[in-house]
């Protein structure tokens, strides 16, 4: 199933030189969140949005710890420009080592020779996953 970025979609082929750079930046950075390397991930994320993936990313490695990451769906636009991701985790929230699912939107951005992650949003199950730190748990021992 192509997700629409624009009126005309073009969906992910595998063959394509703009496929095979989206199809491999998203899997690139998920796997670097994943395995906890999000200062790593950075490199793959718009200058404009690295704050906020910073800061939506912090409990990673922490307070949640991912079991698994899988890219469901890949979606180019027909001018190569913008490319859609759906990516599910499944993930522990370390107090309490109950099993979460969560589906997120990635929305990239084509730059020079590559693409870099824009946005982030839940699309499907538990919102935690991107939920941000409160100020009181960011300074507790």
């Amino acid at each position: 199933m192509c997700v629409a970025l624009s009126p005309v979609c073009a969906c992910f082929l595998a063959n394509g030189s703009d496929g095979k750079k989206i199809g491999d930046a998203v899997q690139n950075l998920n796997d670097q969140a994943r395995w906890g390397l999000i200062q790593d991930a950075t490199l793959l994320v718009q200058p404009d949005y690295r704050e906020r993936f910073l800061t939506q990313h912090r409990r990673w490695g922490s307070e949640i710890q991912l079991a698994d990451s899988e890219v469901v769906n890949v979606s180019l636009a027909s001018d190569s420009k913008l490319a859609s991701a759906l990516v599910t985790y499944s993930w522990y929230a370390r107090n309490d080592m109950t099993l979460h699912e969560t589906t997120l939107r990635q929305l990239w951005k084509a730059r020079s020779s590559n693409f870099a992650l824009a946005s982030e949003a839940v699309v499907r199950g538990d919102p935690g996953l991107l939920q941000e730190a409160s100020q009181s748990d960011s300074h507790e021992p």
